[in-house]
């Protein structure tokens, strides 16, 4: 490896580390990304070797939601934890969005997390300006457009994760790696004594509301799925 090599793969990997867990603006976080992956494209260097995933063990990371008795967070996490590689869970008791995985990928899950519900909230606040529903049966309204919005969202991030799969499946070194992930994320849940169970909510709901958010998650943006190495999904 020449040393100028070795200068590029630093000064990605020091844009990779600037996020908003280590004191950077969304902004500052999101550019850094971007530069990132741009310069990874560009210099063909593959996460293999800047060492991203290979010899990096999981990580669990909570992320609180004081106020979402709507269940923005719920009805979103489980649709980006499959697009980020990641496991995930709802603790009720705590109120928090629990997300286990690689750091990269825990990272990109909780960034997609803030910034979809984020999404979700503005597009509910344009819906409801506009609603003339008695104050009654106004719970039933925002129900059916939070569930309508995350379910359109849900099922985008599957869309992509599939096209993601598909074009990694050929690559023997992707699927090596994605043992290697699935490897380091079972033993940090059984490290962490984590033991999931299925559970379903139910919520009376509008129809007419569920209709206008699942418009309204078809306006989501979310970037594009890049496939790396191991099916890891970036945002570009």
């Amino acid at each position: 490896m020449t040393p100028d090599r070795e200068k590029l793969y630093a000064k990605v990997r020091a844009l990779l580390a600037k996020t908003q867990e280590n004191g950077c603006t969304e902004q500052e976080a999101m550019a850094a990304l971007a530069k990132a992956r741009a310069m990874m494209d560009a210099y063909e260097i593959s996460d293999d070797e800047l060492q991203l995933t290979k010899a990096e063990k999981a990580i669990i990371r909570t992320t609180q939601a004081m106020h979402d008795k709507y269940g923005v967070r719920q009805w979103l996490h489980v649709g980006i934890g499959m697009f980020c590689n990641c496991k995930t869970w709802w603790s009720g008791t705590q109120k928090q969005v629990v997300f286990c995985g690689l750091p990269a990928d825990v990272d990109l899950a909780n960034w997609l997390l803030d910034s979809l519900e984020a999404f979700v909230r503005r597009e509910l606040v344009e819906f409801l300006m506009n609603d003339t529903t008695p104050r009654g049966y106004r719970r039933r309204v925002i129900n059916g457009f939070v569930f309508g919005c995350t379910a359109r969202i849900r099922e985008r991030l599957a869309d992509l994760m599939r096209q993601s799969e598909q074009a990694a499946a050929t690559h023997v070194n992707s699927r090596a790696l994605v043992v290697v992930r699935d490897r380091a994320i079972a033993e940090a849940m059984e490290t962490a004594g984590v033991r999931l169970r299925l559970r379903t909510a139910h919520r009376k709901s509008d129809d007419r509301a569920h209709a206008a958010g699942k418009a309204a998650g078809e306006r989501a943006s979310f970037g594009r799925p890049v496939g790396g190495e191991g099916g890891v999904r970036r945002l570009t």
